[in-house]
């Protein structure tokens, strides 16, 4: 029996990201296929846990709801944000469990998972390595065709992670961007900067 060729089968080159922004209280978590030079958000959303659980029950916690998203997604492989060594040491502590409670279910799930600092993840969606959240936020929307905006600035750097997971292969240089991308990142160029809530 002859074995099935990428033109028998539809979704042969299309690649299911799971874009993951870590923390111990709150996991941002966005699913991005590519269908042919068109990106698609799937789904995402925020894992919550309670902060007055110890650290062990809210990583258990976060730890389940990913088993579940990857049971109900089947993502081909993931993309974390990286930790971040800044002046709170008690924070980069957190973080790092948070990262490693997050990437022993991935693999266990047997996916290939990529780290992304966080100034790549900006500047590979707006073009601008130190953009704000709401930045982010605004042209993760636009990439993604989003009917409405994230529910929370975690979701939304998640599904900026699955984008920039995306691109990084075809953009040796910064080059080779999907035309929605390339056009939301010029109009957003293009527009008088001015002051920002943060």
């Amino acid at each position: 029996m002859a074995r099935p060729t990428k033109a028998d089968d539809p979704d042969a080159d299309r690649r299911r990201v799971l874009g993951i922004d870590p923390g111990t209280r709150a996991v941002g978590w966005g699913i991005v296929e590519r269908r042919g030079n068109r990106l698609h958000a799937l789904d995402h959303g925020t894992l919550k846990a309670d902060a007055k659980l110890p650290i062990e029950r809210r990583l258990a916690t976060i730890a389940a709801g990913l088993r579940e998203i990857l049971t109900r997604h089947a993502p081909t492989e993931a993309a974390i944000e990286e930790a971040f060594f800044g002046r709170d040491a008690r924070a980069a502590q957190r973080l790092g469990e948070g990262r490693g409670a997050l990437l022993l279910v991935l693999a266990e799930a047997g996916l290939d998972v990529t780290g992304y600092a966080n100034n790549v993840v900006k500047k590979a969606v707006t073009g601008v390595g130190r953009a704000s959240k709401s930045q982010v936020q605004i042209m993760v929307t636009r990439v993604l065709a989003l009917e409405v905006p994230t529910d929370s600035f975690d979701a939304a750097d998640a599904l900026a992670l699955a984008v920039c997971h995306h691109q990084r292969p075809r953009l040796p240089g910064g080059t080779g961007l999907p035309p929605r991308l390339t056009d939301a990142i010029r109009e957003a160029k293009r527009r008088p900067r001015g002051r920002t809530n943060r």
